[in-house]
């Protein structure tokens, strides 16, 4: 009596789609028709659902292979709906056979017409599967170009970021929305880095203090705060694979303004080395590059050598030429002393905040009439733009078309935006600002000193945007263009404050405050 052959069957479908219908099924009855019309027993059946036959690492594969090592002569074939089921890698459906041929099992795809193993049924086989490769990789290129076509358009290949989430808009295709308050807190760090007044230990306080937390509940790490600096897409900007690394203008509009992701990343590129940031923010040379030479324009420099005791004695000295070195103490005390002179008295306070105010108030009457204007035109574009989806609906305008008519709008609603933007900064000057400006003037000495490294570089650049030179054989500093709101300070010295002032703030000088 002839003893009975056994077989395994392998079934596998690639997607959720093909799970739900009948091709397994379809697979499964091919596989044991042809089982019972040659007399072969099915041993056991292995199926992968929704995976890729790219390679031959799938859970049922394995389990299929470690079976036929351990039941090595008792299972005769391997039996297959076809070919691409088992592999779409030419190179693994080979290195298959000579596994399986090891183990004394002959493969059969019941899909073609292959009959005895042979010369010929090798080679039909092997055919089948460099097929199947090549029906792969078109696929694959097919679904490639498809995904860089969509993100060269705005839309979202990959998952969204901390603080945004997956969706699709109305026509199905992939983008983002803001989650509510996780991404006004990262738009809040977002644009406080931008100020220059941050750095990375700092920022990180930031977040703890606004409780910003990473997907796990625990706070912000350097490498987590990192990425999310450089993270383009909170600017309605996407970079990946699939836009070739360029930037490109996102379906998304973003939480921030895209000049705040650029300044950002201007800021990332000086900071990159933080021991270089530490040689140019040293805490002991505020002044360092801040103040000038007056006799060779260079900036002084900062260096602490050491004194005939050992001790390091900090000075600042120019480079540029031979003039003769000053201590820190020393220049820190006249620039002080400066400062002092800077200060306001009570009178020229009062008169600079009345003309300030007025000024402001009446600049604020013309800028509400250009927001409402702005906002006029951004509900103009929205509307242009929901009647260009309505008609590519219902077939008036093609996908190329609406793309093109669409991105145009976009651009011009960013330009809005950015215009409406500008004018919200200046509409946000309050009362409590000016009287801010005016206490720091009156106690920038104090202030200053007080201040981290960081805080004074910005104060001394809001008297002095320019910078100010020092004579280093006089010990002396020179005349320095002072910021418009100091120089209103100084034409108005003197003055008495009238019950009605009618005076005009000098031409050219704007309440340009801190803070």
């Amino acid at each position: 009596m002839t003893a009975i052959k056994r077989a395994v069957v392998y079934l596998r479908v690639s997607t959720g789609k093909q799970v739900e219908g009948a091709s397994l099924e379809t697979q499964e009855f091919m596989c044991q028709s042809w089982a019972t019309r040659n007399n072969i027993l099915v041993d056991k059946i292995f199926h992968d659902d929704g995976t890729s036959a790219k390679t031959l690492n799938r859970p049922a594969m394995r389990d299929l292979l470690s079976y036929i090592t351990h039941n090595k002569g008792r299972i005769s074939y391997l039996v297959t709906y076809q070919t691409d089921r088992l592999t779409r890698n030419a190179a693994d459906f080979y290195a298959l056979k000579i596994q399986l041929s090891r183990e004394g099992i002959e493969y059969k795809n019941v899909n073609s017409n292959v009959g005895e193993n042979s010369a010929n049924d090798d080679l039909i086989q092997g055919i089948e599967a460099v097929l199947a490769q090549h029906d792969n990789r078109i696929k694959s290129e097919r679904v490639s170009e498809n995904m860089k076509r969509h993100a060269s358009n705005g839309y979202r290949m990959s998952k969204a970021p901390l603080g945004l989430r997956n969706v699709r808009d109305a026509l199905g295709r992939a983008t983002v929305e803001p989650i509510p308050e996780v991404a006004d807190k990262i738009a809040a760090v977002l644009e406080a880095y931008s100020t220059g007044s941050y750095t990375i230990a700092s920022l990180l306080k930031l977040t703890i203090a606004n409780n910003l937390r990473s997907p796990n509940g625990k706070p912000l790490q350097y490498q987590t705060l990192s990425k999310l600096l450089r993270q383009p897409l909170y600017a309605g900007l996407d970079k990946s694979i699939h836009t070739n690394g360029q930037l490109v203008k996102s379906s998304f509009e973003g939480i921030v303004t895209p000049a705040v992701f650029y300044r950002n990343q201007e800021i990332l590129r000086q900071n990159k080395n933080t021991a270089a940031r530490y040689r140019q923010l040293n805490p002991l040379f505020p002044l360092r590059r801040f103040v000038t030479c007056s006799n060779c324009s260079n900036p002084l420099r900062g260096s602490a050598p050491r004194n005939g005791s050992g001790n390091a004695s900090p000075r600042y000295h120019c480079t540029g030429c031979k003039s003769p070195s000053i201590g820190v103490e020393e220049l820190h005390e006249q620039f002080l002393y400066l400062l002092g002179e800077l200060k306001p008295d009570e009178i020229t306070q009062k008169l600079v905040k009345q003309l300030v105010i007025r000024v402001w108030k009446q600049e604020i009457n013309n800028l509400d009439v250009t927001q409402k204007r702005l906002h006029r035109r951004l509900e103009d574009v929205r509307e242009r733009k929901s009647l260009a989806i309505d008609k590519f609906l219902s077939g008036q305008l093609t996908e190329s078309e609406k793309v093109e008519f669409v991105q145009r709008l976009d651009e011009e609603a960013e330009s809005i935006k950015n215009q409406l933007s500008k004018v919200n900064r200046v509409t946000s000057l309050k009362e409590d600002a000016i009287d801010y400006a005016m206490q720091f003037m009156a106690n920038a000495p104090k202030i200053w000193n007080s201040s981290s490294i960081d805080a004074k570089i910005i104060y001394q650049k809001l008297i002095f945007p320019e910078g100010i030179s020092y004579d280093l054989t006089n010990a002396t500093f020179g005349t320095a263009q002072l910021s418009p709101l100091y120089t209103l300070v100084t034409t108005q010295k003197g003055t008495e404050v009238p019950s009605n002032t009618t005076m005009v703030i000098p031409r050219g000088i704007e309440p340009l405050l801190p803070g």
